[in-house]
């Protein structure tokens, strides 16, 4: 997925009502398999005829003019791109899908792939994703069906300002989690340093931004058959009794301000020097920071425990099942997935390219700023892609909360996160 700023709002709406429409309870694979106008090959002829693209937030009001290049490609194609705010989208695919409406191409969220894995075709055998990001490439399947093409990768890296790291005598990124507390500590002794590192305490997808840590040291929010939840275990536990401490130490604030963007204000005031965020924060801060305010952060992949391992999100490709053009629709998507493609969408939008290949384009292998993503998308790791995670995220940003303001322990809070789990269930 997105920034923070689009987080926020995608993660609002009810999650019952799209359960119920993901047929809580099976595997998306036999729905695949009823899929009677599923496309099993693309083909090399040219796209023609009419084609429906739903893309939301910054992407669908880039989407209109981008497709131009693949209609100059393709001359009997005509595309149709409507753009969706990230606050409506679920509603919107909720009621198209009931209704049998949905777009030919939909831009979609990882995490939704189970949600709505019942309305999408299976990807066509011959559709080429050797290159593509294995991590997002994962999240598109769904049971044993590949529904999803990665559209575009994200990743969380953390930001530091250099100018007042070497006044607190860093000369470096924190490597370990020891190194990253000794750091905070004394970045908090620096002129107008508030608190040394930046955490969101609370809030919509506050639990996925504490996952670098728990990825880091070994843990996995569900198992492999995607089954069941598993969080009461010791590594979730070590990773979560070390970002308590940052609260409970000082060295992060247990009441910051939680607003879209609050973070990158403090980062570039400097109240609040480092912070672990993803791509789009770039552009962001060096947007408050003015002229010159490039030179005095950097980028570095998160700091290990057993890894240096963080979250992976972003967008997938999808085709509806009641598409009437799915050959042009994945003719489309395969066309996106092309390197030339991904570094022109990324220069368009500063989304990062999920395809391998257009990171050795000399826009992005010539970015400081974006080396420690290039490295950090080789250890990465997913939200669960199961239908209730959605449900269960929410769930979590109300435990995680209570854990980092200290009015349950750590314990206490994973024994009741895994109960509200095994309740709630996977639904898969």
């Amino acid at each position: 997925m997105r920034s923070r700023l689009t987080m926020v709002v995608a993660g609002i709406t009810s999650i019952a009502a799209m359960v119920s429409l993901a047929a809580c309870g099976r595997t998306a694979d036999s729905g695949a398999e009823k899929d009677n106008t599923a496309v099993s090959h693309i083909g090399d002829s040219k796209a023609s005829g009419q084609l429906t693209i739903w893309a939301m937030g910054n992407e669908g009001e880039k989407m209109n003019s981008f497709v131009k290049k693949f209609e100059q490609q393709n001359p009997d194609v005509k595309i149709s791109v409507t753009s969706i705010p990230w606050s409506s989208y679920k509603d919107k695919f909720q009621t198209a899908i009931a209704a049998g409406t949905g777009p030919d191409v939909a831009m979609m969220g990882n995490t939704d792939m189970a949600t709505y894995s019942k309305a999408l075709s299976a990807v066509p055998a011959d559709l080429d994703m050797s290159d593509l990001n294995a991590g997002l490439k994962a999240s598109g399947k769904v049971g044993k069906t590949q529904l999803g093409v990665p559209m575009y990768v994200d990743t969380r890296v953390l930001y530091y300002r250099t100018d007042i790291a070497k006044q607190a005598g860093w000369d470096h990124a924190p490597k370990s989690w020891d190194e990253l507390k000794a750091m905070s500590s004394d970045l908090k002794k620096a002129d107008g340093v508030k608190y040394g590192f930046f955490m969101f305490p609370t809030g919509t997808d506050s639990f996925q931004g504490m996952s670098p840590f728990a990825f880091s040291d070994g843990a996995q929010f569900v198992s492999k058959d995607n089954k069941a939840y598993t969080f009461d275990t010791p590594e979730l536990k070590d990773a979560l009794k070390y970002t308590t401490s940052l609260f409970k130490d000082g060295l992060a604030d247990v009441n910051a301000d939680v607003t879209p963007g609050s973070n990158m204000q403090q980062f570039v005031s400097g109240a609040t020097p480092m912070m672990i965020e993803g791509p789009t924060a770039a552009g962001q801060i060096e947007e408050l920071g003015g002229p010159g305010f490039a030179d005095k952060y950097a980028t570095a992949v998160v700091p290990a425990k057993k890894s240096s391992t963080s979250f992976v999100g972003g967008c997938n490709w999808a085709v509806f099942k009641t598409s009437k053009n799915k050959q042009s629709a994945w003719k489309f998507i395969q066309w996106f997935a092309q390197p030339q493609t991904q570094v022109d969408w990324y220069k368009a939008t500063a989304d990062l390219p999920a395809s391998g290949k257009a990171w050795k384009d000399k826009e992005l292998a010539g970015n400081a700023k974006l080396q420690a993503f290039e490295e950090q998308l080789k250890h990465v790791h997913s939200m669960p892609v199961t239908f209730t995670w959605g449900e269960m995220g929410k769930t979590a940003d109300t435990i995680y909360e209570k854990m980092n303001r200290g009015t349950v322990s750590v314990e206490d809070g994973l024994k009741e996160l895994q109960q509200q789990a095994d309740s709630i269930g996977t639904g898969m």
